[in-house]
């Protein structure tokens, strides 16, 4: 196993700073060969230290022998004669899934420390106790928010979505009170729609937790708990990946809190539907 290979598959283990220079030397090889660690530590954007504890992390002696290996597989680049036109195009395939795969694994990491344990801890024990769930998010936050309503309606009853396209707003959110919850995602532009909620929940004394891509977003000032996912700006398809992943997490902890009940809920909502199911198909052959 070359450097490379050796580097993408010790990748999820690495510190924050020693992905970025493991990124870099899989990027740059040429540059990492001819310079010495604190200049490439420079043009990462970390400490000379950092880079030599990646070399470390790498089971490497230090940076002379890291800048050995990436010679030696700049070499052995060099002496290939003949790719066949199929041999290309499955590397560049197997090149891309695995720039994807770990350009989201970096994303849920960089996300899993910007989240509070103690606050993470106390969000998912508020979702076990309230008595009703709200669920909101508007345009791009819309498809998370349907698919965490749709994940918590198998685990547990009085979960509801509120929606952006019905005229009176006030209307759905009726009955929250002390022991509801709101969950607000907006991992884009916060509508003045949204504020206006956030702020109805709280002069109701609801709890609400806001999922934002902002560490400054304006719904702070209206949530108990606001939990960041990533604080860069990235397309929607790529902030899809930490957030969905963090809504995993958040009803997987949930149902930590009493797996026995959750789970009684699951079996007998599936009989449910199954039965549902078995009439309406009745209903067609009759």
């Amino acid at each position: 196993m070359n450097i490379s290979e050796n580097i993408k598959k010790s990748f999820i283990r690495l510190s924050r700073g020693q992905r970025k220079v493991a990124q870099f030397v899989i990027d740059n090889p040429t540059l990492v060969a001819t310079h010495i660690a604190s200049e490439v530590g420079k043009l990462i954007g970390v400490s000379e230290s950092t880079v030599i504890r990646f070399c470390y992390a790498m089971e490497l002696s230090g940076y002379s022998e890291l800048q050995e290996e990436i010679k030696k597989e700049l070499m052995q680049v060099d002496s290939v004669d003949v790719t066949t036109e199929d041999e290309i195009d499955t590397k560049k395939t197997e090149n891309t899934i695995s720039e994807i795969i770990n350009k989201d694994v970096t994303s849920i990491l960089n996300t899993l420390e910007l989240i509070d344990p103690l606050l993470f801890e106390k969000t998912i024990r508020c979702l076990h106790e309230a008595d009703f769930v709200y669920v909101l998010g508007f345009r791009q936050s819309a498809p998370a928010a349907t698919y965490m309503t749709s994940i918590l309606k198998s685990y547990r009853k009085h979960v509801r979505q509120i929606q952006h396209d019905m005229e009176d707003i006030v209307q759905q959110l009726s009955n929250i009170d002390s022991k509801s919850l709101l969950i607000i995602i907006g991992v884009d532009h916060v509508l003045e729609d949204v504020l206006t909620i956030a702020k109805l929940a709280k002069n109701k004394n609801a709890k609400v937790v806001s999922i934002t891509n902002s560490t400054v977003s304006s719904i702070r000032d209206f949530s108990n708990a606001m939990f960041t996912i990533q604080q860069y700006k990235q397309s929607s398809l790529e902030t899809s990946t930490p957030l969905f992943s963090f809504i995993n997490a958040t009803i997987e902890g949930m149902i930590a809190q009493n797996k026995k009940q959750y789970n009684e809920f699951q079996k007998t909502n599936e009989q449910i539907e199954s039965s549902f199911s078995y009439l309406e198909i009745g209903q067609k052959t009759s």
